[in-house]
């Protein structure tokens, strides 16, 4: 959804990209059931028209093959385009496929290199610690410093791999839709009443702490709290679990949107518990939060990335990411007026609407980018 909504904005701004590649996402063979994938073309929701490369579904070839045709579409792509003033190629991420052969193809054409950084995993973190997690990780220290431009998700990403190097910062964006059907819920706000009613929705992982939130949410012993906790992931036995043994918990797993924002207008705070100190998510930025912070419901986050520099009187920051930590701050939001925590969800709403929404992050990438074409 980011790449095409960011395509939207870029769309929206001026700056219609001529030619877009990419992959049909599937698991490498056997576990994909798929030995060799066709090509393929397709057209986005903006009615953008994209080519979806062939490759042989093994692991590395399928790597290899992905990049070695994308350099050669780059090359063919030059070609058609070689009368025209400025060229740039943009790739998202560096992993598929690999940024070597884009920055490449982008040089032999001499087009600009731009990169969108939206994850970086860390191995022995956030992914397994294996020689290919690591060789990719190593690539990313060399590739990255050589790229023209970077738009990218969390500072740290260039503090750490190109700290001399040019960035901008979209961390996400708010649809139009996004944006109409949450009003609707901010505008239709209710008040609980006898209870405070906690909502967090995401993969259900550790990384998003939701082994913290069950933990926490154990220590809060009145009977007027109540958690509800949709999504899918490796935690979801653990939840469903917690939900039998504690009749203050509910678990709906996969639901449609219109029943997330029911969930988000009958609640009286959002949880969004992506970890920052037990685990190094330093190079990634919870998406979800994009959308926790336009319903109008307030939220209760960790300080990942800049959250704690731009987003501090608009969220309640939660430093202390223990258990007993989140459950004190569950408390002390309860304990607050709910005029005034209505007033923050409001507050937050306004911001996003006003700086976020996906027609503004495209002007910023491409005022971005024509900045690096054409520097004063």
């Amino acid at each position: 959804m980011f790449q095409e909504n960011l395509l939207t904005g870029l769309k929206t701004a001026g700056l219609l990209p001529s030619e877009i590649i990419s992959i049909r996402q599937i698991q490498s063979f056997p576990r994909g059931g798929i030995f060799y994938v066709g090509k393929e073309y397709t057209e986005l929701n903006n009615k953008m028209q994209v080519t979806l490369l062939p490759f042989l579904n093994i692991t590395p070839v399928k790597q290899m093959a992905i990049g070695t045709l994308t350099l050669l579409h780059i090359l063919l792509w030059g070609w058609r385009t070689r009368h025209a003033r400025h060229r740039v190629v943009y790739t998202y991420n560096l992993t598929v496929p690999p940024g070597f052969f884009t920055l490449l193809g982008a040089r032999l054409i001499g087009a600009k290199a731009f990169v969108s950084l939206n994850d970086i995993n860390v191995p022995g973190q956030t992914v397994p610690n294996t020689f290919l997690n690591r060789f990719d990780f190593w690539l990313h220290k060399i590739l990255i410093p050589r790229f023209d431009g970077h738009v990218v998700v969390a500072d740290s990403i260039m503090k750490d791999f190109a700290p001399q190097a040019s960035f901008v910062r979209v961390e996400g964006g708010i649809t139009s839709d996004l944006l109409s059907k949450t009003g609707v819920v901010a505008g239709e706000k209710e008040l609980n009443g006898a209870n405070f009613t906690i909502v967090s929705i995401g993969s259900l992982n550790e990384t998003n702490g939701f082994n913290v939130l069950l933990q926490a949410f154990a220590l809060l012993k009145d009977a007027d709290y109540c958690l509800k906790i949709a999504g899918a992931g490796p935690l979801e036995d653990e939840i469903r679990c917690a939900a039998k043994k504690d009749q203050r918990i509910k678990f709906y797993g996969i639901i449609n949107f219109d029943e997330v924002l029911a969930l988000y207008k009958n609640a009286d705070v959002l949880i969004n518990m992506r970890l920052t100190k037990d685990l190094n998510t330093d190079y990634f930025f919870p998406s979800k939060m994009m959308e926790y912070l336009v319903s109008g419901t307030p939220v209760i986050t960790t300080c990942t990335g800049h959250v704690a520099d731009e987003f501090s009187g608009l969220a309640y920051l939660l430093t202390d990411e223990s258990a007993l930590g989140l459950a004190n701050m569950i408390s002390d939001v309860a304990s607050l007026a709910p005029q005034s925590r209505i007033e923050m969800g409001k507050r937050a709403r306004d911001y996003m609407q006003k700086y976020k929404t996906w027609d503004a992050q495209g002007r910023k990438v491409v005022n971005y980018i024509r900045d690096i074409l054409m520097p004063s």
